[in-house]
This record gives structure tokens, sequence and C-alpha cells, in this order.
């Protein structure tokens, strides 16, 4: 089983969640980190990846163009070669608060073909003051990170009895 963890490069806090979900993950599932800029989706399909999250840094509420042009492209070749994922994630970063989380979620869903949007979406805020994450993000990070190797877990379990 693999998973990527594909984040927008220009914005270090994003490097900074992805590789603290990296590691996290890694011992439960071979986990690859890279920005959109540098990893081209048509890798993703040679290692035949079956979990997928998306990290960007969100100044108003869609996906930034970077991100919505590797997933995009992402499509056109998953399309072609037939291949859906089996659960896709997201996390991102925030100076203000969003109004509209479900955004977010809508363009994952109508862009990707996964067997499911894991929820939740991880959302993180930055201290607009300081530009530092708000007290309290490592421990969401952690969270979401244990709920998604639950998932992991289990997902291998059912997979072993359909079998």
């Amino acid at each position: 089983m693999k998973l990527w963890i594909i984040y927008k490069e220009e914005i270090g806090f994003l490097k900074i969640i992805a590789e603290r979900l990296q590691d996290r993950l890694e011992d439960y599932i071979d986990v690859s980190v890279g920005t959109a800029k540098k990893i081209d989706p048509s890798l993703l399909l040679e290692e035949k990846l079956d979990y997928l999250i998306i990290g960007d840094f969100i100044s108003e509420t869609i996906p930034s163009l970077e991100i919505q042009n590797w997933v995009v492209k992402y499509i056109e070749i998953s399309k072609i070669n037939n291949l859906s994922l089996k659960a896709l994630s997201g996390f991102y970063i925030t100076l203000t608060d969003i109004k509209n989380n479900n955004l977010w979620v809508e363009f994952l869903q109508d862009n990707v073909n996964a067997e499911i949007i894991y929820p939740p979406i991880l959302r993180l805020k930055l201290n607009r003051a300081e530009l530092a994450f708000e007290n309290g993000v490592h421990e969401i990070v952690k969270v979401y990170s244990n709920e998604f190797i639950e998932f992991i877990i289990n997902n291998k379990k059912n997979n072993k009895r359909s079998l």
C-alpha cells in the first residue's frame, strides 16, 4: 500500500505538516512526500498509489492554482488508466477563518476518483501577527494522523476479509 502527500511548495508551513504526517504514518504504510511543482502526477501512477493527501495554503476559499493544475493533470492520467484511490484527504493552512470549508471537500470530490474523501479535512490556522501556528496545531495533526492510521488499519482488515 502506498500513500503520497503532495503539497504546495512555496509555504514552509506546508512542508512542516507534510513531513510531520509522514513521520506519524510511515510505521503503517509506505509514505512519500513531495511538492506539486516537483512531483509529476504520472509518477504516482507508476507507484500504484492507494491513498493521497493534498496540502495547500488557502487565502480565499478555493485551492491554489498550483494545486488545481496538479489535480487536473492527475485526473487526466488516472482516467486514461482507469485508476481510483482508496482514500483521498487533504490539509490546508489559512490566515483567516474560512466560512465555507465545504468548498475544499467539494473540489476534491468533483475532481478525483476516490472511494472515499477521508474526513475530516485537516484545517490549520496561522496566527497572522506572528506568522506562526496557533496553539494546539500539533495536537490537531496528531489526532488527524491517528484517525488516518486507524482508517488504514481497518481498510487492511476489510481487504483481508474480502479475500
